[in-house]
């Protein structure tokens, strides 16, 4: 924090957008930009409960100048890696045998430090918080009920790309495009193939034989564990909130569209024909080899990049704080919209967005309580 990380001095650089040649000092004023939370989420009913104070300047000095705290006024938990600290809120009888964090702070004793400010690293992930207490339970399901995306412009475009798919159609939620994700590609997506043909109430010997008739050459000189169904640990968390059965999906889905692939013309085969949306980070979706299998499965799998109509108004869109133009950073919120409204979806094993798009936003925008986890 001691750096300077905001924008200030730099506001001759909001008029270089486009531009071939840039000042140094402006090279990367455009990569990133800051907007309000409640410019994304409706934070109403949190505010009502708890203060909050919007920070735009993360620098120590504006710490100090304007809310009077000084460097020992504020305890810091430094960490070095998002697993570093979990949190909770009893003390356990014995040290867990699995455990996610490296180290679990006593959330009470947190409550107690004689410091005004409590400096945290990152809070990724809300399963962070191992909760016991009911009432603290209450507040962390608030909050990140909460966190389902509000706004306006999003929401407007995402409903008119709920309703070209049409009422009924699959969500899968996709990370692939980097780090642990981008190496696990194939086995998250072939995970995520079997259980979106689960969702279409196809049984394990139907899948094992489309599986091998559909991708008979990938399998030939495949690892032995590829050749038989895939595990499927059960989702407790979400088992202890139940919802109403689904809604039944078409017999023989007419999708609104015109879909990309052929159709399916076998009888036992046209459920494949639903409409499928695809929330990726893959850059050209597609093309893309780990992806082949569902576009392959699906021939009605339409990407973002399917709907710019619906999208074009975002372009317009700039941040109040420094002009940099907003429509390249909504994509991924729009993706988790969308497929967060659709009949059933799929995420992506070990992401917490895909959580975050099955247990708040699905939930949410269905009616139903949300899940939670830790």
């Amino acid at each position: 924090l001691a750096e300077n990380s905001s924008k200030v001095g730099l506001e001759h650089c909001r008029d270089l957008h486009g531009a071939e040649e840039r000042p140094e000092e402006c090279g990367d004023y455009f990569e990133y930009t800051n907007v309000p939370w409640d410019w994304l989420v409706d934070l109403s009913d949190v505010k009502a409960k708890q203060r909050l104070l919007s920070r735009w300047n993360l620098t120590d000095s504006w710490l100090e100048d304007v809310l009077g705290i000084t460097e020992n006024d504020t305890y810091i938990l430094r960490d070095v890696d998002r697993n570093d600290y979990g949190f909770q809120d009893f003390i356990p009888r014995a040290k867990p045998v699995s455990r996610k964090y490296l180290e679990y702070v006593y959330i009470p004793s947190l409550a107690n430090r004689p410091e005004r400010l409590l400096q945290l690293g990152t809070l990724f992930g809300s399963s962070r918080l191992h909760l016991r207490n009911k009432q603290n339970s209450e507040i962390r399901r608030r909050i990140r009920q909460a966190m389902t995306f509000t706004n306006p412009h999003l929401v407007a475009a995402a409903d008119a790309i709920r309703a070209a798919l049409g009422s009924a159609y699959l969500g899968a939620h996709i990370r692939i495009g980097d780090g642990l994700f981008e190496e696990a590609g194939v086995l998250n997506v072939r995970l995520i193939w079997w259980k979106l043909l689960l969702a279409l109430g196809f049984d394990e010997q139907d899948i094992t034989t489309l599986e091998r008739t559909l991708f008979a050459e990938d399998l030939d000189d495949a690892d032995p564990y590829l050749l038989s169904p895939p595990y499927i640990a059960p989702d407790i968390p979400s088992l202890r909130v139940p919802h109403p059965p689904l809604p039944p999906l078409p017999t023989h889905p007419r999708p609104p569209l015109r879909c990309p692939g052929p159709l399916h013309t076998r009888a036992h085969l046209a459920r494949l024909n639903t409409p499928l949306f695809l929330a990726t980070d893959a850059p050209a979706p597609r093309a893309h080899p780990a992806l082949a299998r569902i576009v392959q499965t699906f021939p009605c799998t339409f990407v973002l990049a399917d709907f710019g109509p619906a999208t074009a108004g975002l372009g317009a869109l700039t941040s109040a704080a420094d002009g940099v133009r907003l429509a390249g950073f909504l994509g991924p919120f729009l993706d988790a919209m969308v497929a967060g409204c659709a009949w059933a979806v799929v995420g992506t094993e070990g992401s917490t967005f895909s959580a975050f798009v099955g247990d708040v936003l699905w939930r949410t925008y269905h009616g139903w309580e949300i899940v939670q986890r830790g």
